[in-house]
């Protein structure tokens, strides 16, 4: 039998139905894309061109008053020799320590807040108001409550005799650190909040029923039940935690300016001071690219290990 006869028996075969079921479909897929087109247009042209324009420049070396240079890899090169990198580098893996830490004081807030009690609506709104604050608005506040000669946070210390002499909050290393720590996690709890919240009210209360009348404990029914139920909601914890982390920038510049020496610089701070401070537009691009490979890597990540755990 030929090829025709083969396809016209086939045709013969064919529902009418089908076929224009599957025109439609078809149809309704172009629609779709014509409709995407303008902005796929504009993605591929702002974000794809912009990634290969970034990547161009890491082998150029440029100032806003001179040309364009081909420098070939010296300025990848630098890296290895850049001790402010490195630093920068182990800061922003550092201050991901909130991201854990967040998540547990929320999490024990939201356990809390779910029971039903007066109060507990308004004490939600309370928690979240950090969250829907500007980040310039709240390094602003901060640095004003840590200031070293008669900020608030000294003067109540000394008022109820816990300390004799003020801090240097945001002037000394180590308590420089430990601020923008802080300040990152008082901020992120109360989205974590809302979010874990929401993840709990999901949880049908039948099945802590059937634990406990199974003898389970209170521990037991928060191990083995609400945990992995919760796995879902930690992950977008975590992967929010990460983002917003990985842009401490705002926070960082207004409080400390990556000081003092460079013991809150982050990758994005000095991205940011290459490009801007230094005109040093070439290595900015190295760095950009470095940031946005940690950032990936970072992100994919959580996303394994969240798909991968078992509790």
């Amino acid at each position: 039998m030929s090829v025709r006869m083969k396809l016209l028996t086939l045709l013969r075969r064919l529902d009418p139905r089908d076929v224009l079921e599957l025109d439609g479909a078809r149809r309704r897929w172009l629609t779709a894309g014509l409709f995407l087109l303008p902005s796929l247009a504009v993605l591929a042209t702002f974000r794809f061109f912009s990634l290969l324009y970034n990547f161009y420049l890491t082998f150029h070396q440029s100032t806003y008053t001179s040309g364009m240079e081909y420098v070939g890899l010296e300025n990848w090169q630098r890296l290895a020799s850049d001790d402010v990198f490195v630093t920068a580098t182990l800061n922003t893996v550092l201050f991901f320590g909130t991201i854990p830490i967040g998540i547990a004081i929320a999490l024990g807030l939201a356990l809390l807040l779910n029971r039903r009690f007066p109060g507990a609506k308004v004490m939600r709104s309370v928690f979240f108001i950090p969250y829907l604050t500007a980040m310039v608005a709240i390094a602003v506040i901060w640095q004003f409550i840590l200031q070293t000669d008669g900020g608030i946070l000294n003067r109540a210390l000394m008022e109820i005799g816990l300390i004799q002499a003020e801090i240097s909050w945001l002037g000394d290393s180590l308590w420089a650190r430990v601020s923008v720590f802080f300040v990152q996690i008082w901020k992120s709890v109360g989205f974590y909040l809302v979010i874990l919240l929401a993840g709990l009210q999901n949880i049908s209360d039948q099945v802590n029923e059937v634990a406990r009348i199974d003898g389970a404990s209170v521990y037991q029914r928060f191990r083995y039940v609400t945990l992995p139920l919760l796995k879902p909601t930690l992950g977008v914890c975590v992967l929010v935690g990460l983002v917003t982390t990985f842009r401490l920038f705002d926070l960082i510049t207004v409080m400390t300016g990556g000081g003092p020496g460079r013991s809150t610089e982050i990758l994005l701070t000095w991205l940011y001071k290459q490009a801007f401070s230094f005109g040093k537009i070439g290595y900015a691009a190295v760095l950009t690219v470095v940031f946005w490979v940690v950032y990936m890597v970072a992100t994919v990540s959580v996303q394994l290990l969240a798909q991968g755990s078992d509790y």
